[in-house]
């Protein structure tokens, strides 16, 4: 980690917010975007898990890992305000000085509800096209449940640990020059967050739309709860597990 990383981050973070109060409407169709994206990797991964999930597990968890992927690659490198990545960027920007508290939080709002926008038009134009509609219905049936489950500790620390991985990737889209280089980095994080059973707060949303669209039945409280913990979590996973340690880690400014 280096001075000109963190400065770079931050103004990034400058950028973010200055777009957010100069053009909110378009920082929130960048945000959609981003929900867009996240909802192609869930999917792909859900596909990929779903056709070996009966027969052989341990192939099905490592298929829907690698193909989550997808979906961090996308944003990295074609762009999008995702809001686990905007913890990350807000979280050094804020200890750089370069933004305030309430901007920081602006962004993580907008970049946040945007994302949810996104992935709810795209989840419903799927369900309406019946497309592998039985398939990830018996997916969704079987996995949404367990993550409704989790006392609300247990959300928060798996979506700490499960941000620490998903900004690494996000920081090797800053750190690496080379595209191949981002992409394997995110490819080794995302795999890992998804292999250990991590809770992803956008990702969730793409999981549970689906699950109600598909299923017709939810549980909106526990729904609820679960983005709570696991959006907190993935909070101070971003700005202050792997954020804070990045800026501490920098040179000193020069005077």
């Amino acid at each position: 980690m280096n001075r000109t990383v963190v400065e770079q981050i931050a103004q990034a973070g400058v950028g973010k917010l200055t777009l957010a109060n100069t053009a909110p409407l378009r920082y929130l169709t960048r945000a959609a975007l981003a929900g867009a994206f996240i909802f192609v990797g869930a999917l792909l991964s859900s596909l990929c898990a779903a056709w070996f999930y009966s027969d052989v597990l341990p192939v099905a968890k490592l298929l829907g890992a690698l193909s989550f992927s997808a979906a961090l690659t996308l944003i990295v490198l074609l762009g999008g305000e995702l809001f686990t990545g905007c913890n990350l960027v807000m979280g050094i920007s804020l200890c750089e000085g370069k933004v305030s508290l309430p901007g920081a939080l602006k962004i993580w709002v907008l970049s946040y509800l945007g994302n949810l926008v996104g992935i709810v038009v795209l989840c419903l134009v799927l369900v309406g096209s019946g497309a592998s509609a039985d398939l990830l219905g018996a997916y969704l049936t079987v996995t949404v449940p367990g993550k409704l489950s989790l006392p609300w500790y247990v959300l928060l620390l798996r979506g700490v640990l499960c941000n620490f991985l998903v900004c690494v990737g996000v920081f090797a889209g800053f750190k690496l020059q080379s595209e191949t280089g981002k992409a394997l980095v995110i490819a080794l994080a995302i795999t890992t967050f998804v292999l250990t059973g991590l809770e992803h707060s956008i990702a969730n949303m793409a999981y549970f739309a689906l699950y109600f669209l598909y299923t017709h039945t939810a549980d909106w409280g526990a729904m609820g709860w679960n983005l709570l913990w696991v959006t907190l979590g993935n909070l101070l996973g971003g700005a202050v597990l792997l954020g804070y340690p990045l800026w501490y880690a920098a040179e000193e400014k020069q005077k």
